[in-house]
């Protein structure tokens, strides 16, 4: 049998602000019918049968975090929604769940599609996700380092990493529109982050600081709620089109060679015109004199 997974102790407590299940929490409304995807031992969706009286339906992939859901849930399975005959096992529902999962999921859109089948009429997808471009994920790159862990931003079995254009991006792919948003922050002190960057040799300015609050450095997940909407997106948006290191090197050295190469023909042209000026002075004179009348 499985052992429990690294995120069988996650608990919910009431009243709590600015972590995941707390701001997920606040969308769900009261007596919805409510699937947990990745469930784990359960912990949330009984918060949310004890505080709002929801019917939680859980699935994970986990035994052992199942047969422990089994005891809070209304109903629990070891079962993979990607996997056909999902309606026919779960039903449908009010809300979908999924509390920092979809980053683990090998193809998120084709998960996020077949939950339209899933849902009520108006139901919609509750989500929190990690979002990798927070500013401990950016000054470990810095760094030189990028530190894999047991849970958390750079958890070990994150299949995917997203910032807020790429959790767009998966929901409108995938037929839903993002309705409104409530995330985590952890935001680090400006003493700390110049003490840090110190020590890479680094001095930030006043302009580093306000290019992390416009980049949603300090988000730590993006929290929200879609909706279903009326049509799926007719496919994925392809890849941002961006080019690797040694590409923009290279495409920026050509473009050097090219500046060189016309800067090269002017100053041929140039001492062109400085020969014939030697060779002949009046006839030189008279050329620049017709040439400028042609253009007056």
């Amino acid at each position: 049998m499985d052992t429990l997974s690294p995120y069988a102790k996650h608990s919910f407590v009431s009243g709590t602000e600015n972590n995941s299940w707390s701001n997920m929490f606040r969308f769900i409304p009261d007596g919805s019918r409510v699937l947990d995807v990745g469930c784990s031992t359960g912990r949330f969706g009984a918060a949310l049968q004890e505080f709002k009286a929801c019917t939680t339906v859980g699935v994970d992939i986990n035994e052992a975090d199942i047969a422990e859901a089994k005891t809070r849930l209304s109903e629990a399975f070891v079962f993979d929604i990607r996997e056909p005959g999902a309606r026919e096992l779960l039903g449908d529902f009010d809300v979908v769940v999924f509390g920092d999962v979809i980053e683990h999921l090998p193809d998120p859109r084709s998960v996020l599609r077949a939950v339209h089948e899933l849902l009520k009429p108006g139901g919609a997808v509750v989500y929190s996700i990690p979002h990798m471009g927070h500013v401990s994920v950016r000054l470990d790159l810095m760094d030189g380092r990028f530190p894999y862990t047991e849970i958390g931003l750079l958890d070990k079995t994150h299949l995917h990493f997203y910032d807020r254009t790429e959790v767009l991006s998966v929901f409108e792919d995938s037929g839903f529109r993002i309705a409104e948003e409530l995330p985590t922050v952890v935001s680090y002190p400006e003493k700390w982050l110049t003490e840090r960057l110190s020590g890479m040799g680094l001095t930030p300015s006043p302009g580093y600081f306000a290019m992390l609050a416009s980049t949603d450095a300090h988000v730590f997940q993006y929290v929200g709620i879609a909706l279903a909407s009326d049509e799926l997106a007719p496919s994925p948006r392809a890849a941002a089109d961006q080019l690797m290191p040694q590409d923009e090197m290279l495409a920026k050295s050509n473009q050097l060679i090219v500046e060189n190469e016309r800067l090269e023909a002017q100053l041929r042209g140039l001492y062109e015109r400085i020969a014939r000026i030697r060779r002949n002075p009046f006839a030189a004179v008279i050329f620049e004199v017709r040439r400028r009348f042609r253009r007056g």
